[in-house]
């Protein structure tokens, strides 16, 4: 699974180098010119983290690939596993309230002559994590990327080229290929009622304006692939394998912002200008290297943007929650960041 993909804005350069991260010691990214400042938290959790989700700053959830799942009820200082009831990744979470959530994962490969593939899921909990149970197993043997709700009954999960909905709450689902689409389905999301976004690998967009009715695949043409989506203000980014790429008409044209970075796996914006961009940073070099981290801003609806691509201490930013927009959680590897400003 490549990373994903479902982070906060600060309005000045992000230039820090990180201290102490070996020992456990929180670390951080601050900016000389605001208040806004990147915390790795001290927790590292048994296996690596490919989703999050925090419904306030204190309450947070992360899931891993290993099919673990786990609570924090201050913040991201601490972490307890909760019953999942899979050993299988888990690629996305949503929650619509404190108490009702969704875990979705799968795989859709396995090796070995006769081998077949466990597929996809779609866990419900509706007493806060407590518990997780499977609600739907796709016929298709595909992983599920993303998991959305429009309002408390009306949800959309997507994996591979299948798009499946919900109308009563998660009870039941539907399933609806789209054909020929010739890229996997990374992430959904919805900027109203109406109009939703499926962002995909090798140049495509699914698009809908009529609430999931219908959906038609468009193509940016950029040539790369598209991790993560976030809107605000009626202006709709997109982060990617290359530069970030922008649309101020719900997807009909969208322009390719030149001076953005690029491999952005998660992006946020709080309004129309103000946003960030997180994702891989520079290779350290070596035939054992890694990949740094990276975090750019801008503050002027992505026209220029600050920050670093060698931020050390950490690996790629894979994903990001913000539970509102002056506080953000990141997973990286088996870490978490906290972002404020």
């Amino acid at each position: 699974m490549k990373p994903p993909y479902p982070i906060f804005l600060a309005m000045a350069i992000v230039m820090a180098v990180l201290s102490g991260c070996d020992k456990g010691q929180p670390a951080a990214i601050k900016s000389s010119e605001s208040n806004a400042k990147v915390v790795l938290l001290p927790a590292q959790l048994p296996q690596s983290i490919t989703a999050v989700f925090f419904t306030d700053v204190k309450t947070g959830y992360v899931a891993g690939g290993g099919g673990g799942i786990y609570k924090t009820f201050n913040g991201g200082d601490s972490w307890q596993a909760e019953n999942s009831n899979t050993n299988l990744p888990i690629y996305g979470l949503y929650f619509i309230d404190s108490n009702k959530g969704f875990a979705v994962g799968g795989e859709s490969s396995c090796g070995g002559t006769g081998c077949v593939p466990p597929g996809g899921f779609i866990l419900r909990t509706l007493d806060g994590g407590q518990s997780w149970a499977r609600v739907y197993t796709p016929v298709e043997k595909t992983e599920i990327t993303s998991v959305y709700f429009v309002n408390t009954n009306v949800g959309f999960c997507v994996g591979n080229n299948v798009i499946y909905k919900t109308t009563n709450g998660g009870l039941a689902w539907t399933a609806q290929a789209i054909e020929n689409l010739g890229g996997k389905m990374m992430q959904i999301k919805f900027t109203d009622d109406k109009n939703g976004f499926i962002i995909c690998l090798f140049d495509k967009i699914v698009q809908t304006d009529d609430g999931g009715l219908t959906w038609k695949v468009t193509s940016p043409q950029t040539n790369t692939g598209y991790y993560s989506i976030a809107s605000a203000g009626g202006v709709t980014y997109v982060g990617g394998q290359g530069k970030v790429i922008k649309s101020t008409n719900n997807g009909n044209s969208w322009s390719v912002l030149a001076n953005s970075p690029a491999d952005v796996f998660a992006i946020y914006f709080k309004n129309s200008k103000n946003g960030i961009a997180l994702g891989r940073g520079n290779y350290s070099g070596g035939d054992f290297g890694h990949s740094y981290a990276s975090i750019y801003t801008t503050s002027d609806g992505g026209d220029s943007w600050t920050g670093s691509s060698d931020i050390t201490g950490y690996s790629a930013i894979n994903a990001v929650s913000f539970p509102n927009q002056s506080v953000g959680f990141g997973i990286t590897g088996n870490k978490i960041i906290k972002i404020t400003y």
